[in-house]
């Protein structure tokens, strides 16, 4: 019994030797919780940045006639792409090395345009506006944008232009080229390398859209305010009175598509457009930036236009244009007087005021063009022009939404003689009844 107690006894006191005291874990407080969830959510977020801004997708670029391919990362490739473009497709690099003013060479916009910007420091974008049956251009607008002088400026073409070298139509009108222009191009590439020539502006983007397009887009924001200069005949049973109103999707396409009752026809048809354009920018400037977000949302989801501006650059647009008051956007239309030609009514360019008005407002970064340096046809020439009104049709948004209209201040000489009166009537009346089937 003593040696059994012995043992017991060295047994307890091993035991007692190798029994380590349990010691109490340490519960962890909340904020320890949350400092290692936010540390772990910062390192993968470090990681996710550091993987997506590496350069490793391979992007084939076109500069000043080079191809060459340049590797870019994730998050630029997002920014690049061009959502919207299914409908007309891609422009082709545009061949054309353009030469800079002296000390252009270092402007810098700083605001991160991508590398496919023709001319550093501006951004032009074409916008067509189609008929019903989407082949003929009847809304025509070289939109350039001055990022280094925060300014808008707008070129209005007439839809009658007369661009005979570059479309298949008996009657040469611009209108036409999209529909039969030169067939090796795509639709969009032939109106773009038209205008691109024809004025010497560089053409980095397009947007288009429909008449239908523009009932839907218009009665999405809830109509368009807008004061009437005087009544609008579409046809004997649409019919806008003068005056203050806001005009709902319908009553706006009437109002800029119609021109019966103008003495001027299509003109009488860009002014309304002008008036228009000056009332759309008003009610997006005091839309708020939810508002305008979501009415461009519903824009992109609904497919109304087509564009080929990229992710990226539709937002420097954007951003651009919130911060221009109606001062900084002035309007031009193509300087020129209605003639006939093959028995149909253009609109005949006058060469030397155009060029005036690209050097001065449309190429602020290049050297002023000279009378040989565009393709431009006149069908009358200078020394037998009937009118010069719209030589100087300069406003800016805020002259337009103040009721100037192109030439009414600028004039330089009357029209009075019976002959161009006549011209007019003509003009306005033989364009509205070849085209009424089309449902002008």
């Amino acid at each position: 019994m003593a040696k059994n107690n012995k043992n017991t006894s060295k047994n307890r006191m091993s035991d007692t030797v190798n029994k380590k005291p349990k010691m109490k874990k340490k519960k962890s407080s909340l904020k320890e919780k949350i400092i290692i969830a936010v540390s772990i959510i910062a390192a993968v977020i470090i990681i996710a940045v550091m993987v997506l801004n590496i350069p490793i997708i391979p992007v084939e670029r076109t500069k000043d006639g080079l191809t060459y391919t340049e590797h870019i990362s994730i998050i630029r490739w997002i920014k690049e792409l061009q959502p919207m473009a299914g409908t007309e497709g891609l422009l082709s690099a545009d061949p054309n090395s353009y030469e800079l003013k002296s000390g252009a060479e270092s402007v810098d916009d700083k605001r991160d345009f991508t590398n496919d910007q023709i001319i550093e420091g501006q951004f032009t974008v074409l916008l067509l506006g189609f008929d019903e049956d989407r082949s003929n251009s009847d809304v025509m607008m070289l939109f350039h944008f001055d990022i280094i002088n925060d300014k808008i400026n707008i070129l209005q073409i007439p839809r009658d232009s007369f661009v005979p070298d570059y479309t298949y139509s008996e009657n040469g009108k611009i209108n036409s080229v999209y529909t039969l222009g030169d067939e090796n191009l795509i639709p969009i590439q032939r109106v773009v390398d038209a205008v691109r020539d024809t004025f010497g502006i560089p053409i980095d983007r397009y947007i288009t859209t429909g008449c239908a397009d523009i009932v839907d887009m218009v009665d999405l924001v809830g109509g368009i305010p807008i004061d009437l200069p005087e009544d609008v005949f579409y046809s004997y049973d649409k019919i806008l009175y003068a005056g203050e109103q806001v005009l709902n999707g319908e009553q706006a396409e009437l109002f800029v598509r119609a021109r019966k009752g103008y003495m001027e026809g299509d003109i009488g048809r860009v002014k309304a457009q002008r008036i228009f354009m000056a009332a759309c920018m008003e009610k997006a400037l005091n839309m708020g930036t939810v508002e305008l977000t979501k009415f461009l949302t519903e824009v992109y989801n609904k497919g109304y236009i087509g564009t080929d501006l990229t992710l990226q650059e539709m937002s420097i647009l954007a951003d651009f244009g919130s911060n221009m008051n109606l001062d900084d956007v002035t309007v031009q239309m193509v300087p020129g007087e209605a003639t006939e030609y093959n028995g149909y009514s253009v609109w005949s360019i006058h060469k030397n005021a155009t060029i005036d008005v690209i050097n001065e407002y449309f190429r602020p970064y290049q050297p002023d063009l000279s009378y040989d340096s565009l393709p431009i046809t006149e069908l009358i020439e200078s020394d037998y022009y009937t009118t010069d009104v719209y030589d100087e049709n300069q406003d800016t948004l805020q002259d337009i939404a103040d009721g100037a209209t192109p030439g009414e201040s600028k004039k330089k000489t009357t029209e009075t003689s019976s002959s161009e009166e006549s011209s007019y009537d003509g003009y306005d009346d033989y364009d509205y009844n070849q085209e009424e089937n089309y449902g002008y």
